[in-house]
């Protein structure tokens, strides 16, 4: 994400970059956090709440980099979680090794709200406002290899039903990123392709994305968004996306304008309107506005 996107995903760049460090000077250790307020509307159902509050821990030495998340509360499970932990070890030349509970490769939009560019997910009328077509976090063991043109990573996942994941990346063109995702598990095989383009201050991406489930309804989905950095703190993003369940066909419109008040406090307010086939259930407009603090 590029700082000066003025989007929660580019607020939450400078909140990491700004991490405290604790302990002893240069111990390499550093705590960062991040409280996410929400409120929405869909179908005449009002919900206020706390989203997320997260802690970040950080620890660098040498070739060795820890980092753990902890939500102290998450309004999907109403109580704390530990959200990732991971150990990487850097030998040099692009090539790492990273081991415990991280975050799958798959997809354009960012499974936290804090790296998001709106407040809803593309594709999510299947979980009902979650996210119906990337996974979320895995324990495992992923090899990566980056240089300025390619990036390559597989991720093996030790849970009992799992699966592994394999991502490619193209980054040989100035402000250019195009990705090709394959996730294979044993209930479902997902892909993902997308690629972002950056044109000074306007952010154009473009995604398609499907998840072939063993049991259940395939799931096929696309995207088209723009960003567009209106002033230094005033952000405007499009969105058009479009999500087949089976024979049930939902075509979404996003419009988010978003705001940076201060270093620490940022917000957007969101409105989505659905349009269905017969063979879906139309979700409802929703609008949402989210306010997300950083320390």
């Amino acid at each position: 994400m590029k700082k000066y996107f003025i989007s929660l995903a580019s607020f939450l760049v400078a909140f990491n970059a700004k991490a405290i460090e604790i302990g002893p000077t240069g111990s390499g250790l550093e705590l960062s956090g991040f409280v996410d307020l929400y409120f929405a509307t869909q179908k005449d159902v009002e919900t206020t709440d706390v989203s997320q509050v997260e802690i970040n821990l950080d620890f660098e030495d040498g070739p060795v980099s820890v980092s753990v998340d902890f939500d102290l509360y998450d309004s999907a499970t109403n109580g704390a979680m530990l959200e990732e932990a991971i150990i990487t070890y850097d030998f040099g030349n692009g090539f790492s090794v990273t081991g415990g509970k991280m975050l799958s490769y798959l997809g354009f939009e960012a499974y936290d709200p804090t790296n998001m560019y709106q407040y809803s997910y593309a594709y999510d009328v299947n979980s009902g406002g979650g996210q119906d077509i990337y996974d979320a976090y895995d324990d495992g063991v992923s090899v990566d290899y980056g240089n300025d043109m390619f990036s390559l990573g597989i991720f093996s996942s030790v849970e009992q039903d799992g699966g592994y994941e394999y991502a490619l990346a193209f980054t040989g063109i100035e402000n250019l990123t195009v990705k090709a995702i394959m996730a294979d598990w044993d209930a479902y095989e997902t892909t993902t392709y997308w690629a972002s383009y950056q044109m000074d201050k306007l952010l154009l991406a473009v995604e398609v994305a499907e998840k072939d489930n063993t049991t259940g309804d395939d799931i096929e989905g696309w995207l088209i968004m723009g960003n567009y950095a209106v002033t230094d703190s005033m952000g405007l993003t499009i969105r058009y996306s479009e999500e087949e369940i089976g024979t049930a066909e939902y075509d979404k419109f996003t419009i988010s304008p978003s705001y940076v008040f201060t270093d620490s406090l940022s917000g957007l307010i969101e409105y989505s309107t659905y349009s269905v086939n017969a063979a879906g259930t139309d979700p409802g407009d929703l609008a949402a506005v989210e306010v997300i603090f950083t320390f």
